[in-house]
């Protein structure tokens, strides 16, 4: 790594690749004072990418319910027509599970769809929604349980892993803070999530909404319950007492959305998952706001580029702006850049090219990663330049040979005869038009 300098000559010989991730996000955590008591947490400002707390993010534990973020991802991939494709509840599929939650249990014998199979799974516990789901998409259930592990890597997830498409206590089925935000977000983004979770709670076409309603699961989405907040969008909750307290969910507050992942929270009066979500969103919203840390007309590091027969210099500019979240006390002198990038590239090169990035910091800690690109004219100047070189080359080696005396070497005698008569016909051809031209005139 370079550190960030203004003045940095760069000798361009070889060719950067660039890999760049479904998800980054780079970790950041601000100070606070807020009282918290789950084991990992994390703290996302989905608008700006921004991880404003975390705590342990990347410890592995059991996922429990919340299982059912990626079932139902995959049950989108995998099932075509949600709203059209049907599944019975019995008992029978009941009693053949190695796990039934009992959140189908109200719909037994009765016809539901897919689509209804995806609500009652993200808005309860769902675990017997999840395998009916797998059992609906045709795959075999280890065949399902690979698409779960391959959309988990798909996501950018590191520590996730599964073995079941419904709840399971075995280890092998655990996930982290930092990877649930990615899975969360893959799965608010899909067509349907909006539709089926917008009422905190979900009624099959043409039942009786007061036999047949599944609600959330997720007390701080109950308007009676003492950990309601007015300002939870949606939320996947999930408790065992083999689990404890397991949370994901996003707020919105004055336009600026959050999302929280809480795994290994207490089961306690005011010492669980809730509490804290609360604590540290309302803190988020107290405390924090947006910030442009980079433009795309900042200028970075002109690149001095020397070749056999010149010298050029190629400006350096940020591919894209970027806003982070930041403290409202921001201090500007906290914030710093580092460039990152080989010693040498490939010529040519080209305007917008991207040849590195800048990693920004605040307070030592990484916010964002954002690539650099070339600028407009100097790279076009660099390969007309070359190009007179180029022919600089060829008339000293062959002074006295024109190219079409070169080209005729290599043109076969059925080509050449072709190509005569060609010329031939525009010899004639010329002199009319330009005869015609002239006595327009």
């Amino acid at each position: 790594m370079k550190k960030y300098t203004w003045k940095k000559i760069l000798s361009l010989l070889t060719v950067l690749a660039l890999v760049v991730c479904t998800l980054t996000v780079p970790a950041s955590s601000y100070a606070n004072d807020v009282e918290t008591s789950t084991n990992d947490m994390i703290l996302v400002n989905v608008d700006t990418n921004t991880v404003v707390f975390s705590q342990k993010p990347d410890n592995k534990w059991f996922c429990g319910y919340l299982v059912a973020l990626t079932t139902y991802l995959v049950a989108c991939d995998t099932i075509a027509a949600p709203d059209m494709a049907s599944f019975t509840v019995n008992q029978e599929f009941i009693d053949a599970l190695p796990y039934s939650d009992g959140c189908l249990k109200m719909y037994m014998d009765k016809k539901l769809t897919v689509k209804d199979l995806m609500a009652v799974a993200l808005l309860s516990t769902g675990s017997d929604a999840c395998f009916a789901l797998a059992d609906r998409s045709g795959l075999t259930t280890d065949e399902f349980v690979k698409a779960m592990n391959d959309k988990a890597v798909e996501l950018g997830c590191t520590g996730t892993g599964f073995v079941s498409p419904g709840y399971s206590d075995d280890r092998r089925q655990h996930t982290t803070c930092r990877d649930l935000y990615r899975i969360y977000m893959a799965v608010r983004n899909t067509e349907l999530f909006g539709e089926l979770t917008k009422d905190k709670s979900y009624v099959p076409e043409g039942l009786d909404p007061e036999t047949y309603t599944t609600k959330s699961n997720s007390s701080n989405l109950n308007s009676e319950s003492p950990y309601y907040f007015r300002y939870v969008n949606d939320a996947k909750f999930s408790y065992t007492k083999e689990t404890y307290e397991n949370i994901a969910l996003t707020t919105t507050y004055k336009g600026k959305t959050y999302f929280f992942a809480g795994l290994l929270g207490y089961h306690r009066s005011e010492e669980n998952v809730y509490a804290d979500s609360r604590k540290l969103t309302t803190w988020a919203y107290l405390n924090l706001s947006d910030r442009k840390v980079i433009d795309t007309e900042s200028e970075i590091t002109p690149a001095k580029i020397t070749t056999g027969w010149g010298e050029y210099e190629m400006q350096l500019h940020p591919f894209n702006s970027s806003y982070k979240t930041l403290p409202e006390d921001f201090d500007e002198n906290l914030l710093s850049y580092s460039i990152n990038m080989k010693d040498s590239y490939s010529w040519p090169l080209f305007k917008g090219q991207r040849i590195g990035s800048a990693e920004i910091t605040y307070d030592k800690e990484k916010i964002e990663d954002v690539s650099l690109v070339l600028d407009s004219s100097e790279g076009v100047d660099m390969l007309s330049d070359s190009a007179r070189f180029g022919k600089h080359v060829f008339d000293r080696l062959m002074p006295n040979k024109p190219a079409t005396a070169v080209r005729k070497n290599i043109v076969k005698s059925t080509e050449q005869t072709e190509a005569a008569t060609t010329a031939e016909t525009a010899a004639e051809t010329v002199p009319e038009t330009a005869a015609a031209e002239t006595s327009q005139e």
